[in-house]
């Protein structure tokens, strides 16, 4: 079984990334394959940013 560590790391670096260089990324792919990886990868730390937001006591809807 993979370290969980390894992947903990990479969640951790995701959610420092620009959001907007994930999207990009993910755009501008060829393979498939690395393509759903990166937007897999971009929807994780949108809804991590997102959670922080709402978590915010001044954010109102």
């Amino acid at each position: 079984m993979a370290d969980k560590n390894i992947f903990e790391k990479l969640f951790l670096e995701a959610e420092k990334t620009n959001l907007q260089i994930l999207m990009d990324s993910a755009l501008n792919e060829k393979d498939p394959d690395k393509k759903k990886v990166l937007m897999d990868i971009y929807t994780y730390a949108i809804g991590k940013k997102q959670k922080e937001l709402l978590k915010n006591k001044e954010f109102v809807i």
